[in-house]
């Protein structure tokens, strides 16, 4: 029993770090991202606290488990993935994703794992839940420090964690926000109990001022919305129970007066935030731009997805949004800024889960909120006194609502995810203390065949969560290294160390679609650096070309082997094989072909793959087939100004001048603040000898892009055939001063000052050599 009581504490121990180190928990690299970082030390510590649990419960012959509706609803929810996983296909993408995804199969374990263990751990160990409040106040009074410092010392990245104004140790800025209101909401709920006694109850009054602070800065409507909704039901409870407790229900500054605040200052933010963003100084004053599908959005993308029974009930594959968003999205955001922009979730977790997981999926997080719910409702209503263990259920109850909110309404990152299942877990346990859940016991070496079921249960979910765990740490080791790559090639340019590194991504993960994707481009780097080479028609030159060809090639068709349906995948691959059509490689024109082909199957609304299929039809002097190609590109986007300003140089090319300034003045309308296409608007006006368009596009060519050479001698040749010399000489002596001693510029101050024409012969209209 010793040995069980050891392992016992070490499990609690393990979710006491975790509840505390969640906040604030980072590794200072420029390779490993926040969300890796979080995900590493959720991996390592509940890897600890599974392993350490189960160990404890077959040593001590027996386990505890929380009657509770939570738990049982909960479980439907890693169940309906199964299913979904199951009829739509095991892919990785479902199974672990990149380990940071968290619509997949692995990360709805760790989710459960986490319910579960929260739940099982701190219900035995009341001190231990106790610890892991304090912790979580630790944890943010900690985040908080950070960026305290953040605002106090702007150049201080710690490794690029805080390297942008809305950098901070937790996740994005919208989820810090959300976080501080859960603090709020949590540290306001559990002011009167043991957690803060004494000096701690104004150390908690403070970190939540201090929040509060730092809500009004990120201003965030739906954050402040809810907090406004969890402080007004927090002081109708209250009063309610002064009501049940004192028998009559009487207001007061000193009893109530802190909710009341609190719906005050919620309320007025929720009216005037944005002013008062408006005004806040700019060392504080944070920009913040996050993009999802709408509501709107979402819901077309599911009925477009979700049209046969199978995929209606149980989803078209966790992790799989953002090949629907490919397939289904509506046309009508080509006409935003963010019609490029590839969204793996919709505009919650929730909502996305229903397109990935079905009717199933959607029925099972129904049945885990209205749980939740009931539950803390249940809470709420028994309210009375200053009991504690009723304080704790009433403020962790109202406090996990407030996160399962944000569930449906916006798409937390893993950390806030796994806070949200902890503290529901912690809920539950806190339930079990209280007296309002009961607890099964059952004996594990009895010769039944409920012992037995017991026993294969426990071992199941050791095994599962173990495995779930081992899952996600491959691939995101895998991620990590393929990021230390990215970097290493960025700080040095040495293609030899990123391949390197690369190599060992793909060891630990062969299927990791986008190290395969990242080894195409170094391998083209290294082609182009081989191919300068002096000796580089030596024959050891050209086997060390060829072999790089071939693994290059390779990487490409298996990082469309890893996934097929990711249309990037399609156009990495077509794209290097139009390089190689470029320099009339044998039938790499046709694989570049088909490849766009595919790509343009995996996303029919984007003009990307039209765009290039365009370029690659040039690179054979199909001006016809490129022409059709950027037609078709422009009935998806109209105000591609890239189609229009390659079309120009099309039509130009065919003698076609009047097509050509068409396209030319879309690309500059579509484009107003591109120097290059204004100064194709001006070569193709001033080649149809349009002298007084050719002027107006130049002069708008210079205004954007003063010192660009080839605007300025077009220019002065403009000014010429209209009649105004002077203005042509002007020009030519100030791109002499710019570019001194070119011959071209050189002979054309000298007819202008002779009085000849300085469009001597048809050669002088060639922009001068830079």
């Amino acid at each position: 029993m010793r040995t069980a009581a050891i392992f016992d504490r070490i499990a609690e121990w393990s979710m006491v770090f975790l509840v505390t180190l969640l906040p604030v928990f980072f590794i200072p690299v420029l390779w490993i991202s926040t969300m890796q970082a979080k995900m590493v030390l959720i991996i390592a510590l509940l890897i600890i606290a599974t392993t350490a649990w189960v160990v404890a419960r077959f040593i001590e012959g027996s386990v505890r488990l929380p009657k509770s509706l939570i738990l049982a609803a909960g479980l439907l929810i890693p169940v309906a993935y199964v299913l979904s996983v199951a009829f739509s296909g095991a892919a990785q993408k479902s199974l672990v994703g990149n380990g940071v995804e968290q619509d997949t199969l692995a990360f709805t374990l760790i989710l459960y794992a986490g319910l579960v263990l929260s739940a099982l751990i701190f219900s035995g160990a009341r001190g231990a839940g106790i610890k892991a409040l304090q912790g979580l106040s630790i944890g943010v009074f900690f985040l908080m420090c950070i960026q305290v410092v953040h605002i106090a010392i702007p150049d201080l990245s710690l490794g690029g964690v805080i390297a942008t104004a809305a950098g901070n140790a937790f996740g994005t800025w919208h989820e810090f926000a959300i976080l501080l209101g859960f603090f709020i909401v949590l540290g306001l709920g559990i002011r009167n109990t043991g957690v803060a006694a004494g000096w701690r109850r104004y150390a908690l009054y403070a970190m939540c001022i201090l929040s509060a602070a730092f809500l009004v800065v990120a201003n965030f409507f739906d954050v402040w919305l809810v907090v406004f909704l969890a402080g007004a039901i927090a002081l109708v409870s209250e009063l309610r129970s002064s009501h049940a407790h004192l028998g009559w229900s009487s207001f007061s500054w000193k009893s109530h007066g802190i909710w009341t605040s609190v719906v005050l200052l919620a309320l007025f933010s929720i009216v005037f935030g944005t002013f008062i963003n408006s005004v806040l100084p700019s060392r504080i004053h944070v920009v913040n731009v996050e993009v999802r599908p709408s509501w709107s959005g979402t819901m077309q993308i599911g009925e477009s997805a979700l049209t046969r029974p199978a995929s209606l009930f149980f989803g078209v594959g966790p992790n799989t949004f953002g090949r629907e968003w490919s397939l289904y999205r509506p046309l009508g955001v080509n006409q935003t800024v963010f019609w490029d922009a590839d969204f793996a979730t919709g505009v919650g977790s929730i909502p996305t889960s229903f397109i990935t997981t079905g009717i199933f999926g959607i029925l099972a997080w129904l049945s885990f909120v209205a749980a939740l719910f009931w539950n803390a409702t249940r809470s709420l209503v028994r309210l009375k006194g200053d009991a504690p263990d009723v304080l704790y259920t009433a403020a962790l109850g109202l406090s996990s609502v407030y996160l399962v909110v944000f569930y449906v309404f916006y798409v937390p990152g893993p950390a806030l995810s796994l806070l949200m299942f902890l503290f529901i877990g912690l809920f539950v346990a806190f339930s079990v203390h209280a007296g309002s859940v009961g607890t099964f016991y059952a004996v594990l070496r009895e010769n039944t065949l409920r012992s037995s079921g017991l026993v294969m249960c426990l071992a199941l979910f050791g095994v599962g969560m173990i495995s779930a765990f081992v899952g996600v740490s491959r691939v995101l080791a895998a991620d990590i290294l393929l990021n230390r790559s990215v970097v290493t090639y960025r700080q040095t340019q040495d293609v030899q160390a990123a391949s390197a590194l690369v190599d060992d991504a793909l060891r630990i993960n062969p299927h990791n679609a986008r190290a395969h994707r990242t080894a195409v481009q170094l391998g083209l780097v290294l082609l182009d650096k081989l191919s300068a080479q002096s000796d580089a028609n030596s024959e050891e030159a050209r086997a060390r070309l060829q072999s790089t060809l071939e693994v290059t090639i390779q990487h490409g068709l298996s990082a469309v082997r890893s996934n097929e349906d990711d249309y990037q995948n399609w156009l990495q691959l077509a794209g290097l094989y139009q390089q190689l059509a470029g320099v009339k490689v044998a039938g790499a024109y046709d694989e570049a072909r088909a490849a766009y082909e595919r790509a343009r199957e995996q996303n029919p609304s984007s003009p990307v793959p039209l765009f290039q299929l365009a370029q690659l039809e040039l690179l054979e002097n199909h001006q016809d087939a490129a022409l059709e190609a950027l037609e078709q590109a422009v009935q998806l986007k109209p105000d591609i100004a890239a189609a229009y300003y390659l079309a120009s140089q099309i039509y130009a090319a065919q003698n076609d001048l009047k097509s050509a300034f068409a396209s030319a003045a879309l690309a500059t309308q579509y484009a107003p603040e591109d120097a290059r296409a204004w100064y194709n608007s001006g070569a193709i006006s001033y080649a149809a000898a349009d002298y007084a368009n050719a002027i107006s596009a130049l002069e708008k060519t210079l205004v954007l892009e003063p010192n660009n050479a080839n605007g300025a001698y077009l220019l002065g040749l403009s000014y010429y055939q209209s009649g105004r010399a002077g203005d042509s000489l002007r020009m030519f002596e100030a791109l002499d001063r710019l570019d001194p001693g070119q011959a071209i510029v050189t002979k054309a101050i000298e007819d202008l000052r002779a009085g000849r024409n300085p469009v001597a012969a048809p050669a002088d209209t060639r922009a001068p050599a830079k």
